[in-house]
Formats: C-alpha cells, structure tokens, sequence
C-alpha cells in the first residue's frame, strides 16, 4: 500500500467511507477534515490525489491516528465513568462495609486520575505535533490564498470580472508545486560529499496589477514560494568526479541522476532546510522569464552527531553556500501555453534550465552546476475559457 492509499485508508477509519460526488469522507467535509489536521484546503487535495510529499503523508498519517486515539480514549473515559457511576450505586447501597466502601473508593479515584493523566497526554502531544505542522507543514500564506470561496475574506486573486482583462496570467494564479525534486553537491563544505536535495515547493502564483512596465498588462506574475529541501553526507566521502560528474562535459553522470539518498545507506540526512522565495514571472507569447530572490531560511532536524563527524557547518551552508543561490542563472524557457487554456490541473508544468555557481568553490568542477527547477500547477484559479490569443 503506497502513501496515498494508506492515508485514504486512515482517513475512511476515522471518518467513514470516501463520497466522491459530495467530497465528503462519510458525512464530513475536505474542509472540516483539513482543519482536524491543521493543513490547508489545498495541500488536502495534493495527499487525496497522490500530489502530496512523503512527509506530507506521514505528518497527516500520524495526525489521524492521533484523532483515533484521542477519540478511543475520550470514549474509554465515558466508559470508565459509566462503571464508576455504577460503582457509587452500589457503593450507596452497602454503607454497612466499610471495608468495601473504601477500597472501591481508592479504586474509582486512582481510574479517574490514571485516564485522565493518559487524556491529557494525549491532548497535549496531540497539541503540540499540530503546532508543529502549522508552522512546518504549511504555506505561510495558506490564511490568505486558501481560505473556502464563501469565508468572509479578501482573496488576493483576481476577481472574475478582472480575468479577461488580465489575460493570459489570469489563467496562472493558483497553487503550483515541485515539478519533480533534484539534487546538487555543496561546494565551500571543507570536505566533498555534501549534497542539496530539494524536496518540494508550495507556490501561490497571482497576476500583478502594477508591475507591468516593458512587459505588458496581464504577463506579470508574482509568486510566493515555500520550499522544503534537506542536506545529505555521503558517509565515504568520496569525490564527486569521475563518479557522478563528467568534468569534459560538465554534466552529472546517470548514476548520479538515478541516486537515492533515502535508500541508499551511504547516504545520511544531515538537516531539513525551510526556505521562502519570492518570484516574478514575465509571460510572453513565446517564452517565460522567471526572477527570484529568497526572503530568508532556516533549518530543523539538525543531525548534531552528523554535523560534528563530517565536520558540516550549517549556519555557513545557510548563509555562504545557499545564500549564493541567487547568483544562479536560469534560462528562459519555451512557452508552451500560448494558450492560456491549455493550461491543465496536475498536468502543466514549466521548467527552467539553470547553472548554479558560487565564490566558495572548492570541488574543483571550475564551473556551474546544471540542473532543472520545474513547476507543476495543482490547482487552477480560474480555468474556464479565456479569449485572449497568442498575439
């Protein structure tokens, strides 16, 4: 059973059989079941279709059947006090034993005080791995973006009535993710084999209204993007020419491409890095441009033992080596979506060819690294026809 099949299967023990026609599983909402597990809206619909991360999947996972189990306990102390009540009746009815009377007493308190204690517990962590995922699991945006259409808010996408007019990036706002992951060396490290792993990216895409000078009204997309990527160390530490990078061609070799660092034992996760971007887009009828610059990043799961063997310094990495990604220099790339209603859900993806070059180099390539960022629509904000043409 895959991720997706298990967290449906966790989802249908807790709330009842899958509905597909009411988007409900039993008689309970997508809404309200996302807020039980203090996800958005959308990143609900990425787990249901198979669009979710791994962590995404486990997180939720492990959200449900804390549900379960705070539910099984809630009604565990139901039942417990169902029989302390019984207790006390009969306890009423022989006063006489006074015996009897205090041992049953001494019983019904330490039940009561043991459920409880495991009740708070539960709530407590239960409390506290929510926390964890709001701030962890969630777009920071998701208040803004992602609220239901009849909420009382200001969506910070365009109005219907502005769409036509704002063609063709109307048909790009919406929630985009990581078309597929990719992986880079680390160079400034003071040993080789430390590798970027970029995991995922949750992106919210809108058109902007004013940034158009020398572009054009309606080719203007600004986007906001929450990254999740990890740092890995190559437990041999072995040099990545001629291994994995071709020095002639400057290209890395297919056993690099086809390298997995979760199921490879040499390879060991160091940290987990959670980075913002934000992003322009210039649309143009046969090409798109993309500009980012990062607002800022910070690490969790630091392996300390890890850091400390291989002698990995995180705070430089963050601050030197991945501070650098913005001498990167990607490519623009073909636009595909003349058409703007050619733009479909789970299918359409842009993708940029990059090189990634920093001062701090020390893995003796004696230029950049390439790779492709590319990025997958999950879900349209507005996806009926548009009339804007190519021209």
């Amino acid at each position: 059973m895959d991720l997706t099949e298990k967290f449906i299967s966790k989802l249908e023990e807790r709330y009842g059989v899958w509905n597909k026609n009411t988007s409900r599983f039993g008689t309970t909402t997508f809404g309200v079941i996302s807020k039980d597990l203090s996800i958005s809206a959308s990143q609900f619909t990425k787990l249901i279709y198979g669009n979710g991360t791994q962590g995404m999947y486990e997180r939720s996972i492990d959200n449900i059947q804390r549900l379960i189990e705070k539910e099984n306990l809630a009604q565990a102390l139901v039942n417990i006090e169902r029989e302390n009540q019984q207790i006390k009746s009969e306890l009423e009815k022989n006063r006489a034993s006074s015996t009897m009377l205090r041992t049953r007493l001494a019983l019904y308190c330490v039940g009561f005080v043991v459920v409880g204690a495991i009740l708070g517990w539960v709530s407590q962590y239960f409390s506290e791995s929510s926390k964890e995922g709001l701030e962890i699991g969630v777009h920071p945006l998701s208040d803004f973006f992602d609220k239901d259409f009849n909420d009382s808010y200001n969506s910070p996408y365009l109005d219907i009535n502005e769409v036509q007019t704002y063609c063709p990036c109307s048909a790009y706002e919406g929630s985009w993710s990581l078309s597929e992951d990719y992986k880079l060396p680390i160079p400034g490290s003071r040993k080789p084999g430390v590798y970027y792993l970029a995991k995922s990216a949750d992106v919210r895409m809108k058109c902007s209204r004013f940034d158009t000078i020398g572009v054009g009204k309606g080719r203007v997309l600004n986007a906001f993007e929450y990254l999740i990527n990890e740092i890995w160390v190559d437990t041999e530490m072995a040099e990545l020419s001629p291994q994995f990078f071709d020095m002639e061609d400057k290209t890395f070799t297919e056993e690099f491409r086809n390298l997995n660092f979760e199921e490879n034992n040499q390879f060991q996760k160091v940290a987990t890095i959670h980075s913002f971007f934000i992003d322009k887009f210039e649309i143009y009828p046969d090409s798109i441009v993309r500009k980012g610059e990062p607002a800022g990043r910070y690490a969790t799961d630091i392996d300390e033992t890890l850091a400390s063997t291989y002698e990995i310094d995180i705070k430089f990495i963050l601050n030197n080596v991945l501070g650098n990604l913005i001498t990167t220099n990607c490519s623009a790339t073909e636009n595909e979506y003349c058409d703007p209603n050619d733009l479909k859900e789970n299918e359409s993806t842009i993708d940029f060819q990059c090189q990634y070059t920093i001062k701090a180099e020390n893995l003796g390539i004696g230029g950049g690294y390439p790779y492709t960022k590319g990025y997958r629509l999950v879900k349209q904000n507005y996806g009926d026809n548009l009339i804007c043409s190519c021209d």
